[in-house]
């Protein structure tokens, strides 16, 4: 008997719950709250987000017949705001203005919302982001995270990138990037800048196209593998001679700008190009894209002479002293004042995980910079003493523009699929 009086109570409070709602709840469904500006923006620190912070709540039932009381807080961020507490007009509209600060780059402004009653309504988050002096910034899945290239031009204070296979150029704010659209620039993969600051782009079928006009047009280079239709590896020295490779076809360069292509000796060709660089001497260095195959040449790439290191290679640089360094596995630097007869342990880091080892040197102003993906980056002003500048075992790739803004990637095909970009602009 008190079990079938316990059901009976249970589904007498069902169903009065269903006729008889409880008023707060519907009183809540019958609006709709929320911030007008854009979820997101990006300031520099200690801006003014916009012209103003514009919220607004909307009955969805029947017209707005009372105000609802805003109260507005900043609840990350350290930034402030004009007015703290205001009342909705006729239209639901109210205002506020909103001053980052810079305790953090991801900031926050909270609104809560009340009625006459004072019966708390909902609340309501608007995020911007703040870019710090001295920091590294962190953005949470940014259309950036999928860089492909950057090439940056000093000289004309120009940047431009690859990113998901398409060309922007910087805008004004080094986190600003605008979409550059015209003939060719589609499924982009690489972009690159020789020393008279003409800008190349290459195609993931292997085209290659060139602008003298600091990216505002471009024109067809010839095609360094005609028949085919895959990615290339591409380098360019400091004579302007670029340098092409791709799989099973023989490695090639241009000192015409693109215009016509020379074979190089079959010893390099199935080890493609990685990093090439060109001697004072006018001989060549070249470490291929593969393991272990470091070679000079002395006749413009027609024969080439395999230099002997110990351990496993996987990337080369040669800075203004005609040295010669080498990336061994798992990143260890070793250095070579012999143009290669022999080398010296420098220094070592130890990498979470495994990764390519392209591009590994970056220098700006007087600073070179280490990329080390699975821990981070070492910085040197002489690449004999190192400072462990930033350890991030999530690091992927490292990007310099022209005004030395650091922008570095991470990404996972792993659950949950992270993507992130970190910049760092420094006031030294």
């Amino acid at each position: 008997m008190k079990r079938a009086v316990f059901w009976i109570s249970i589904i007498f409070i069902v169903f009065s719950c269903d006729r008889f709602p409880d008023p707060d709840v519907k009183l809540l469904r019958n609006f709709s709250f929320g911030f007008m500006n854009n979820q997101g923006d990006r300031f520099f620190a200690g801006e003014w987000v916009g012209d103003s912070i514009v919220f607004r709540a909307i009955n969805n039932s029947t017209p707005m017949k009372d105000s609802i009381r805003v109260l507005f807080e900043v609840i990350k961020g350290g930034g402030e705001i004009t007015v703290s507490s205001s009342y909705t007009n006729k239209e639901g509209f109210t205002y506020t203005g909103w001053k980052l600060g810079s305790d953090a780059f991801k900031q926050v402004l909270r609104a809560n919302t009340y009625d006459l009653e004072g019966n708390y309504l909902n609340s309501s988050d608007l995020i911007a982001y703040g870019f710090r002096t001295d920091q590294w910034d962190t953005l949470p899945n940014p259309f950036e995270y999928n860089i492909t290239g950057m090439a940056a031009d000093t000289v004309n204070k120009i940047t431009l990138i690859i990113c998901g296979g398409r060309l922007y150029r910087q805008g004004e704010r080094y986190y600003i990037w605008n979409e550059v659209t015209g003939p060719f620039l589609s499924s982009l993969r690489t972009i690159f800048i020789d020393r008279n600051q003409d800008f190349y782009v290459c195609s993931w079928n292997g085209d290659l196209f060139k602008s003298t006009d600091h990216g505002e047009s471009w024109k067809v280079c010839t095609k360094p593998y005609s028949q085919l239709n895959f990615y290339l590896n591409v380098s360019v020295t400091s004579d302007n001679y670029i340098w092409v490779s791709t799989h099973n076809l023989p490695t090639k360069y241009s000192k015409d700008s693109g215009q016509s292509w020379t074979e190089l000796g079959s010893e390099i060709s199935s080890h493609g190009i990685g990093d090439i660089f060109r001697l004072k001497d006018g001989s060549l260095v070249l470490h291929g894209a593969d393991c272990c195959s470091l070679f000079r040449s002395f006749d413009e790439g027609l024969t080439w002479t395999q230099i002997e290191t110990i351990h496993h290679t996987y990337n080369v640089f040669v800075d203004d002293k005609d040295e010669i360094f080498i990336i061994v596995h798992p990143l260890t630097i070793y250095k070579s004042t012999d143009y290669g007869a022999s080398f010296k342990y420098i220094y070592a880091t130890s990498p979470e995980w495994g990764s390519s080892y392209d591009h590994i040197f970056k220098k700006t102003d007087n600073f070179y910079y280490i990329k080390a993906p699975g821990w981070g980056i070492l910085k040197s002003t002489d690449l004999v003493h190192f400072e462990e500048y930033w350890i991030n075992f999530n690091l992927r790739e490292l990007y310099i523009d022209h005004n030395g803004v650091l922008l570095a990637t991470y990404w996972t095909w792993q659950p949950p699929y992270e993507r992130k970009v970190y910049y760092r602009k420094n006031s030294e």
